[in-house]
């Protein structure tokens, strides 16, 4: 929903490792539009979710959204390249304390924090299913997590 560009009505997030966190960027359209010429919150809400969540495969941990408080600063702007920066604040136990940004030309418009849970790897089998939805998806299990798009 927040990244890529297989799911038609996504968002287009791109994310890349960036030390021991992650970083991205992120330009907003008209689908993701609230008022006139600015994103919806839940637009920015979704970005920040998928973010943090991007920070898993650094972690290596698989985990699921517990809780997600939103700071909102200022708008973002429909039609502008914001920057994305994500960082894990602390574990203790199966939770982890992870925040994210959403930045225009360097200003914080938005910040995230978010618990997240780590579970089971069989958290995404789905009943009936004869193979793991997981399997081979998790880069950490093929070594390729973390490649800047931008190079």
């Amino acid at each position: 929903m927040g990244c890529g560009s297989e799911n038609p009505a996504g968002i287009g997030a791109h994310y890349w490792i960036a030390g021991d966190g992650v970083e991205g960027r992120v330009r907003f359209d008209d689908r993701q539009s609230g008022a006139p010429g600015f994103a919806h919150g839940g637009a920015v809400a979704t970005v920040l979710d998928d973010l943090l969540g991007s920070l898993l495969f650094v972690l290596e941990r698989p985990a699921v959204t517990a809780n997600l408080s939103v700071d909102f600063r200022a708008p973002a702007y429909l039609g502008r390249d914001l920057d994305l920066r994500a960082w894990c604040a602390g574990i203790d136990g199966r939770k982890l304390d992870l925040r994210g940004e959403v930045l225009d030309e360097g200003l914080v418009i938005a910040a995230g924090k978010g618990l997240f849970l780590e579970v089971e790897l069989s958290h995404w089998d789905l009943p009936g299913q004869s193979q793991s939805l997981t399997e081979g998806f998790l880069p950490w299990q093929q070594g390729t997590a973390g490649a800047d798009p931008r190079r």
